[in-house]
């Protein structure tokens, strides 16, 4: 009697396209920290327009095969403003990518891990100053994430929960003020979940201590 044979459903895959190397720098830490195997971050800094990264987002997913492309990116990197994000919105429904973004830079969701601010901020020097009060020596550069703040993802995973809460509360402000939400980035951390599964950091405790 032929044995039948096992089939498994292919393992879905995310990838996370960044508009910087230090953005890029901080999911690979996640990657790491987390364990999530079937997460991939990628670079891709040789854009003309937000238009022009949100393709390039989607040839990488096509080229590799991905089964989910998040294109993260920050305001000051592109240059853009509100309205130019709400009008890519339509091509990257079409070209299946899906956006993250803060505006003005990432370092607003590192700090919404500590407090929310109490009115919109569209200067990223004056979150990056207030992430350097809080975590001693923080500069929002590659280097600072290649030696010491190799474990900033770390550090920031235990109040995850309390920077949806703060993200929830500022982007009230800013939708009021501007629009459009401050931070996209909750909707891609529930995405990371829902595809590589709950994080698993118990080999990082003795790192932290």
């Amino acid at each position: 009697m032929a044995r039948k044979k096992l089939t498994m459903s292919p393992l879905s895959t995310i990838l996370i396209v960044t508009s910087n190397q230090a953005n890029a720098l901080y999911f690979s830490q996640m990657r790491k920290d987390c364990r999530f195997s079937n997460l991939n971050v990628q670079a891709e800094m040789s854009f003309k327009s937000l238009e022009d990264f949100i393709t390039k987002a989607a040839r990488r997913r096509s080229q590799g095969g991905y089964t989910v492309v998040w294109a993260v990116f920050d305001f000051a990197d592109l240059k853009v403003k509100t309205d130019d994000v709400k009008a890519a919105m339509p091509l990257a429904q079409q070209k299946k990518v899906n956006l993250a973004w803060n505006n003005p830079s990432q370092c607003l969701w590192y700090l919404l891990h500590y407090q929310a601010p109490r009115g919109v901020v569209t200067d990223a020097k004056v979150f990056e100053n207030a992430m350097g009060n809080l975590v001693p020596g923080f500069k929002n550069t590659t280097d600072y994430l290649l030696t010491d703040g190799l474990m900033l993802h770390l550090s920031l995973f235990p109040n995850k929960s309390k920077a949806a809460n703060n993200a929830s509360l500022y982007n009230m402000m800013a939708e009021r003020e501007t629009g459009l939400s401050a931070t996209n980035m909750i909707p891609l951390i529930n995405d990371i979940t829902r595809v590589c599964g709950q994080a698993d950091i118990t080999h990082n405790q003795r790192q932290l201590k």
